[in-house]
């Protein structure tokens, strides 16, 4: 039997994962919880990633897997990254070694850039536009998470969203907060925004896509702005001629945000996915074990 690699996406809200053969058939696919370890801590966010494994490799068997690459949210902020993949490896039960790589290299991938060099914009629970060389990070704007940065992004959105529910519980964007947050009064707002880890905010966001694509004036105005701060993160990062790809759900998902974004930066020609990216971090395992 041939063997089989292993591709993960790991992002601040979902863990994805991937099985593909030489041919490039899905053996197995695996979904958990966010695994950024910069927001959830190493440990917990090995959890995430080996669930989304186990779901992915089903009753394969692991001596199978002969290449694996995981393109990890938060990638910046661990100490030794090599020591994180080991770790990797010896909770998913691998042979093979475990490649660790930002998430915007399979991202790019995902665009159809498999060369490696291009310009990757992440709009999903968090914001970061990333230059990559030959699969290399050359400069980095954003990603500062949510506390310093993240402008644009699925939490952003969501605090937002909560802001103008404090401010206009009764309009159809309030209301819809107020009902997602079980909440009858701004306090009890209040309360349920500091409740839990501030990333939980990232949850409304849809909630604000959805009243945009309805036209809905006050999330029009908030997904105005969020695409104003995505193509200005972009600009300050990409380059004229290269490939730029847009990548994270906020992004990449269909509605008014996006075709905003996509025509403030029509110079650049940017691209949307055209597969997810775990799958592009399974082949690009693959691809780097026979280059």
């Amino acid at each position: 039997m041939s063997g089989l690699s292993l591709g993960l996406d790991v992002g601040g809200t979902r863990t994805r994962a991937v099985l593909l053969d030489a041919a490039g058939a899905v053996h197995g696919r695996g979904e958990a919880g966010g695994g950024n370890p910069a927001g959830h801590g190493a440990q917990a966010a090995l959890v995430q990633l080996s669930a989304a494994v186990r779901d992915a490799l089903g009753a394969t068997g692991r001596e199978r897997v002969t290449d694996c690459l995981v393109g990890l949210a938060g990638y910046r902020a661990l100490p030794d990254p090599q020591e994180f993949a080991d770790r990797c490896r010896a909770a998913f039960g691998l042979r093979c070694p475990v490649r660790l790589v930002p998430d915007a290299v399979p991202a790019l991938a995902a665009g159809g850039v498999e060369h490696g060099t291009g310009t990757v914009l992440i709009a999903g629970t968090g914001s970061v536009c990333v230059g990559l060389t030959d699969h290399h990070v050359r400069g980095q704007e954003g990603g500062l998470g949510w506390l310093l940065g993240d402008e644009g992004s699925g939490f952003w959105l969501g605090r937002a969203a909560l802001q103008h529910a404090l401010r206009a519980p009764q309009d159809p964007l309030g209301a819809a907060v107020l009902a997602h947050c079980r909440a009858t009064t701004p306090t009890e707002l209040v309360c349920w925004a500091y409740a839990d880890s501030p990333r939980r905010l990232a949850a409304l966001a849809p909630l604000v896509t959805r009243a945009a694509d309805r036209g809905e004036a006050a999330a029009l105005a908030l997904t105005h702005r969020a695409a104003a701060d995505l193509a200005a993160l972009a600009r300050t990062a990409a380059r004229p001629g290269e490939p730029l790809v847009l990548a994270g759900s906020v992004a990449t998902a269909p509605g008014p945000l996006r075709t905003e974004l996509l025509t403030l930066l029509a110079d650049f020609a940017p691209r949307l996915p055209v597969t997810d990216a775990a799958t592009a971090a399974a082949r690009l395992a693959r691809l780097a074990r026979s280059s």
